[in-house]
């Protein structure tokens, strides 16, 4: 009698646990093509997502400081996809939060001060070039970068604009300027090798 009760709680619990895991897959699968560096990427945007909100509410310290941490994210998150071996689903989500790092560049230039019909157009240029170089680079695997990387150059243009808007604020319209050349140098054929 209890090895007979024992064998249908076995098969209950079997049941179960099938049942639970074909709905966890159906429900998650998503979520279970993410791997560990696509978690550093994840960090990456978040981290450029909340220097958005910060932009708008005037934190300009913290802003910045979250575009410089998505850099650190993207530099690590590419050595651990080496590492251990990256899926499909990172190489997209990496250009996606790539595109949001210049994206929130330009976010903070405008909000630290460099405005006017210059930063505008300097702002959508860096925005269509991030987006040619992340297409290119997604659609075409290279061995060395093609152009300055994305990430490098919103965070060398925040950095600019950082420093304009702490010790020269007043001539921080003429900012756009290194916004343009963010722009140009993003698709230019300048090679550099992959760290």
């Amino acid at each position: 009698m209890k090895l007979q009760v024992k064998k249908m709680i076995n098969a209950f619990i079997r049941h179960t646990e099938n049942v639970f895991c074909h709905k966890r897959i159906i429900i998650f699968k998503q979520l279970r093509a993410l791997r560990w560096p696509d978690m550093l990427t994840l960090f990456g945007l978040l981290c450029v997502s909340f220097s958005v909100y910060f932009s708008f509410k005037g934190c300009f310290i913290i802003a910045y400081i979250l575009i410089l941490a998505q850099l650190f994210f993207d530099y690590f998150d590419g050595k651990l996809a080496r590492a251990i071996g990256g899926g499909v689903l990172g190489v997209y989500l990496d250009s996606f939060s790539d595109f949001m790092a210049v994206a929130s560049s330009v976010v903070f230039g405008w909000f630290a001060g460099i405005t006017g019909i210059a930063m505008l157009l300097a702002g959508f240029l860096n925005i269509g070039a991030a987006s040619i170089r992340l297409a290119y680079f997604t659609a075409y695997k290279q061995r060395a970068f093609t152009g300055v990387p994305t990430v490098a150059a919103a965070s060398a243009v925040s950095s600019i604009a950082f420093l304009g808007h702490i010790f020269i604020h007043a001539y921080l319209v003429w900012f756009a300027v290194f916004y343009f050349i963010s722009a140009v140098a993003m698709i230019s054929d300048l090679r550099f090798k992959k760290i």
